[in-house]
């Protein structure tokens, strides 16, 4: 699959996909056991192109905050919409300043469309493909590409990862599937930012988990990425708010109540 049709490729959107993607949600294969003291949001980033790697990272380490990068390794060093695409530079450059990197498979494939030999290879692959990179850290992040699963599926990457990040819009807490956390997506529309911004703003008053995650950030950004005026003020809210601004793996640490870990 290349960069060009991975652009090209849309999810299915019929009455009996939405009805599955439902029953998907609400079939939980391991949830959240404890709920958060204090709230933790992560920035996110998914694909992942460089401008997020650098310009993304940037905003982030000027507030003192790290994120996680997903990375679609058969991405690594094509172009697309969102712009260039990472490389090995960028994996040891964002480890080395705190930041963390996610697995989002080989192919970018549809996994509530592909059986799960497939996608279980396709995870596999995408894990050797980092190594081969350089990576030296675990991977123990993963994102759903297009946020697509199935309900038998998710149990299969309990034993692989610690979380799975979706798309579908809301706060984590007590009782939220590991294997399908909700995120608040961030795109070229200030709809999303406004989205984003009241999550944000109701986090301060009840504590929760929040994920906020884009894939380019231009000051022309793709229709999938955001520009940099419009990251960095709701970075800068969520410090403000006194949240902790975290990776993933650092997020579920400190709820789990092993922070230092």
């Amino acid at each position: 699959m290349t960069a060009l049709t991975m652009e090209a490729y849309q999810p299915d959107r019929s009455l009996p996909a939405k009805v599955t993607r439902r029953l998907t949600r609400w079939s939980v294969a391991s949830p959240l056991k404890a709920s958060p003291q204090r709230t933790q949001i992560c920035f996110t980033f998914d694909d992942f192109p460089k401008s997020a790697a650098d310009t993304g990272a940037e905003i982030l380490d000027e507030a003192g905050a790290r994120g996680c990068f997903y990375a679609c390794t058969g991405m690594a060093g094509t172009r697309n919409l969102s712009g260039d695409l990472f490389d090995a530079a960028d994996l040891t450059a964002l480890t080395a300043a705190g930041h963390e990197i996610g697995a989002h498979t080989q192919t970018h494939l549809d996994c509530a469309r592909s059986d799960t030999a497939t996608v279980l290879a396709d995870i596999d692959t995408n894990l050797a493909q980092l190594a081969a990179m350089g990576l030296e850290t675990p991977v123990t992040q993963f994102a759903w590409p297009y946020g697509e699963t199935r309900a038998r599926l998710k149990p299969k990457l309990a034993s692989r990862f610690d979380v799975a990040r979706g798309v579908l819009a809301g706060p984590n807490g007590k009782g939220s599937d590991l294997m399908q956390l909700s995120a608040y997506e961030l795109d070229e529309s200030e709809d999303s930012v406004a989205r984003a911004t009241a999550a944000i703003e109701r986090s301060a008053r009840l504590p929760t988990w929040l994920f906020i995650f884009t894939h380019d950030v231009r000051e022309r950004p793709s229709p999938w990425g955001t520009t940099p005026d419009r990251l960095r003020r709701l970075v800068r809210l969520a410090r403000n708010t006194g949240a902790e601004l975290v990776t993933p793996s650092m997020a579920l640490s400190t709820i789990r109540g092993k922070e230092g870990a």
